[in-house]
């Protein structure tokens, strides 16, 4: 086991081992750019406080569990490609991890004594092996990646950071039977996950979506407050009516659902159509999908006070509502496809809309969690192609560490995730050193270390600049120089 050595700031000694030709151990950069400040944005909105007591399969000698996954919490920043390639690249990063909590010692010579070479640590082990940290991955248990998941929700809702109260739910599939439904925040300025299940096998089979759909309201009830949600938009296949009937006389929530062709109440209301009996209003707007812009053009017919779905009038009777009824809307294309009102799409809610159109732009907002969060998550995070291994347990945090770290990149490109990501950039530092420029060096040397502008490095190596770009300080203004 390898013993830690702890380094001491001291500047002044530093300098002088410099000047009489002494070579530093070890020097790292401590620039902010993009990934410093999701980093420190993560840290900020309580990503990595979520993880610190992951509960495992089983205990292990050797590197702290915390430690691990905060690392490998990074890796969905990095990129989309493989488990290897990213952790290769994150542990070649110095200055990173001594960020995440690694020390100097363990970055140079390691801190695991297990090696599963039979020479010994190899220089690909340094500070841990890839394969040390996909294995602290694959120990957490499912109940604890969902703790994690809701303490970290809890906190965005605490900080106000979930905007708006139109959610919608959908799923998606990572393989043959592999399937991640969510609960996303559509209203605000861009989507955020609140809620999420990685489901396998006969876990996502059709006709369990429902109650999967209600675990997750109220896991978000739970963590935003009873108030937190006031419309929910999904496709049928997570919604049925004594879900709608939960929602509405439970919790007064209203939802706005696609109604199937195959449903009692939609054969109605095509019937009230057939009649000459509804009034149709047309309605023009954009659409984009995948960045192009396409002029569409519908006619919307809606009605109320329809009690023609079965499930839904019992299950609202056990809530002592004997007279729960439903408002339809029809939706028929016009351009730029014309299409015969017997294949109109049609949306079930449980709110009577003011007009067909204010239901069917509300509607519209679901498309968030298809183009903006999943198609994203999948072309640019990679959880799709990339799911780090083949074991459950390894997909499922691989899915626990991409949402969270999808949220905080959401966060992180509004303007009150700049601000905290500034925040957590000081924070981290401590001090803000004008004096020192954007690009400081930390300089490992005989047990200390201090911090060094760039210019003043090169100058005791005997390499002065000839011209440098610091900012020219008056002494009154000069702040203290960290010694």
């Amino acid at each position: 086991m390898t013993t830690l050595r702890w380094y001491r700031q001291d500047k002044p000694h530093i300098t002088q081992q410099l000047r009489d030709g002494v070579r530093p151990e070890m020097v790292t950069p401590t620039a902010v750019g993009p990934l410093d400040e999701l980093i420190a944005l993560h840290d900020e909105v309580g990503a990595f406080a979520a993880l610190e007591s992951l509960e495992t399969h089983r205990s292990r000698a050797g590197l702290p569990e915390a430690l691990l996954l905060r690392t490998v919490a990074v890796l969905p920043f990095l990129g989309h490609g493989g488990f290897r390639p990213l952790a290769d690249a994150l542990l070649r990063e110095p200055a990173v991890l001594l960020r995440l909590g690694w020390s100097p010692v363990q970055v140079q010579q390691g801190d695991n004594a297990q090696h599963r070479h039979p020479a010994g640590r190899q220089a690909e082990s340094l500070p841990c092996h890839p394969d040390t940290l996909r294995d602290a991955l694959a120990r957490v248990t499912e109940r604890a990646w969902l703790t994690a998941q809701r303490t970290a929700v809890a906190q965005l809702f605490q900080r106000r950071l979930v905007r708006g109260q139109v959610y919608a739910v959908d799923g998606t599939g990572l393989g043959a039977d592999q399937r991640v439904v969510a609960l996303v925040c559509v209203s605000g300025p861009r989507p955020v996950v609140v809620a999420w299940r990685y489901l396998e096998g006969t876990a996502s089979e059709k006709g369990k979506e429902a109650a999967v759909t209600r675990g997750l309201i109220e896991q978000a009830l739970e963590t935003g407050g009873r108030g937190c949600i006031g419309l929910l938009l999904a496709d049928a296949l997570y919604a049925d009516g004594p879900l709608l009937a939960w929602l509405k006389y439970q919790h007064g929530l209203d939802a706005l659902v696609r109604l199937p062709a195959d449903r009692l109440l939609y054969e109605d209301v095509q019937g009230l159509a057939a009649g000459r009996r509804l009034t149709w209003t047309t309605q023009r707007y954009l659409r984009t999908v995948q960045g192009h812009k396409q002029q569409r053009t519908v006619a919307l017919a809606g009605v109320g006070h329809l009690d023609s779905w079965p499930s839904f009038r019992e299950a609202a009777a056990g809530y002592g509502r004997d007279d729960a009824t439903l408002w339809v809307c029809l939706i028929r294309e016009l351009a730029p496809q014309p299409q015969a009102v017997a294949e109109a799409q049609a949306l079930v809610s449980t709110r009577d809309w003011p007009t067909p159109g204010a239901a069917f732009h509300a509607f519209r907002r679901r498309w968030a969690i298809e183009d903006d969060t999943f198609r994203e998550l999948k072309e640019g995070w990679g959880l799709e192609e990339q799911r780090w291994g083949v074991q459950g347990a390894t997909v499922r945090g691989r899915v626990t560490l991409t949402l969270l770290a999808f949220n905080t990149t959401q966060l992180y490109r509004t303007q009150a995730g700049t601000r905290l990501a500034a925040k957590g950039i000081r924070r981290l530092r401590q001090a803000h050193q004008r004096e020192l420029g954007v690009a400081p060096l930390v300089v490992y040397l005989d047990g200390c270390y201090g911090v060094f502008a760039v210019e003043e490095l090169l100058a005791l190596l005997g390499t002065p600049v000839r011209t440098s770009l610091l900012p020219q300080l008056t002494p009154r203004h000069r702040p203290a120089v960290p010694t």
